[in-house]
């Protein structure tokens, strides 16, 4: 029944078309008891306030929202629209307070009886579209430079309030807008780096073999070059090991095989590794033979090791010492000749 109370009206048996519409062989108004004042202009509607409000006569806070039966009445025109007029009773008193629409401004104003509560907000607070003010409107309708700069302002709005996602599209579309002149740049990045690498690990390669490392050695970093410039040397120490370095590079490899220069004999620099208290029990070839080859090892390793020649350490086991035969082993002393009989190149009489 209740579907069909929307649709379905009683029709009383003494009723009959002739006697016009029900309601008025009943004496209403369709509009029932919201129409009871309609002989004054006024019609009773449902009004939801459109914001906080202060109630004058309880001094109370009614939130907007709220739904009242107002009394609904044309008081005016703003040019072509009509300025419309809701006066309601509040809900907590007898108090009664009157809300007119304002057109122009597109707000609505109390009358009386009640004053809106203060909450203003600028559109950014709000986060809401700012809406000029006439004479703003004005102005830039008749001032074209401020027209160019709002059209500006608005395009930088427009960019900044966009998504993550349509901005990450603009960024592709010009990024990519020539895709062989940026694959191009892109492929002569990569041939630059790789040419670079390739010629660090070169160099890299280079020094571990020359050293004689079987691990691979990092490219030189700018933390390597902080680090040798802390190093400081003792001048007594760099001018030994200088003096070191030249022996070893004008000198010979064997004991006794040197170079003279400037009336001083410059042999072997490098001690044997093996110590005497160790070669007791060997035989004395034995022992010549391993004191030997021991020496060609470290004077070879010492010219070619960079890390070698360059040890500052006073406790390194490198010493300069010449190798030495034993007694049974060494050559007679040459005796003097009892004539001299000079050589070819010298003049005889």
């Amino acid at each position: 029944m209740a579907d069909r109370k929307a649709t379905n009206k009683y029709y009383p048996p003494d009723w009959d078309p002739s006697k016009g519409s029900i309601n008025t062989y009943g004496g209403q108004h369709p509009l029932r008891d919201r129409a009871r004042k309609l002989d004054q202009g006024i019609l009773i509607v449902r009004f939801e306030l459109p914001y906080n409000i202060w109630c004058n006569g309880c001094n109370n806070p009614i939130g907007m929202g709220v739904r009242y039966n107002a009394e609904k009445k044309k008081i005016g025109n703003y040019y072509s629209t009509a300025i419309l007029s809701f006066r309601m009773k509040c809900h907590l008193c007898d108090n009664w307070f009157e809300i007119h629409t304002n057109p122009k401004n597109a707000t609505y104003d109390i009358a009386g009886g009640a004053r809106k509560k203060v909450e203003d907000f600028t559109a950014e607070d709000n986060e809401t579209i700012a809406i000029d003010t006439p004479e703003e409107f004005e102005r830039r309708a008749n001032d074209k430079f401020s027209r160019l700069e709002h059209v500006e302002q608005d395009a930088i709005k427009a960019k900044s309030g966009a998504t993550v996602l349509t901005r990450l599209q603009w960024l592709n579309d010009r990024q990519w807008s020539d895709p062989y002149a940026l694959s191009q740049k892109l492929r002569k990045e990569f041939r630059a780096d790789k040419k670079a690498r390739a010629k660090e690990a070169a160099e890299c390669k280079a020094v571990a073999d020359r050293v004689g490392f079987a691990f691979s050695i990092l490219p030189e970093s700018e933390s390597d070059r902080v680090g040798s410039k802390r190093i400081e040397f003792d001048d007594a120490e760099k001018a030994k090991m200088e003096r070191k370095l030249m022996d070893i590079k004008t000198g010979g490899l064997f004991s006794g095989v040197g170079r003279i220069r400037n009336g001083r004999s410059y042999g072997t620099l490098v001690k044997s590794s093996r110590s005497t208290t160790d070669s007791k029990d060997l035989s004395t070839n034995a022992i010549v033979a391993q004191n030997l080859a021991s020496t060609v090892r470290a004077n070879t390793r010492l010219q070619l090791d960079p890390f070698l020649i360059g040890s500052t350490s006073k406790s390194s086991p490198v010493t300069s010492q010449k190798l030495s035969l034993p007694a049974s082993r060494q050559a007679p002393p040459a005796k003097a000749p009892l004539v001299d009989y000079g050589n070819d190149d010298t003049d005889s009489d």
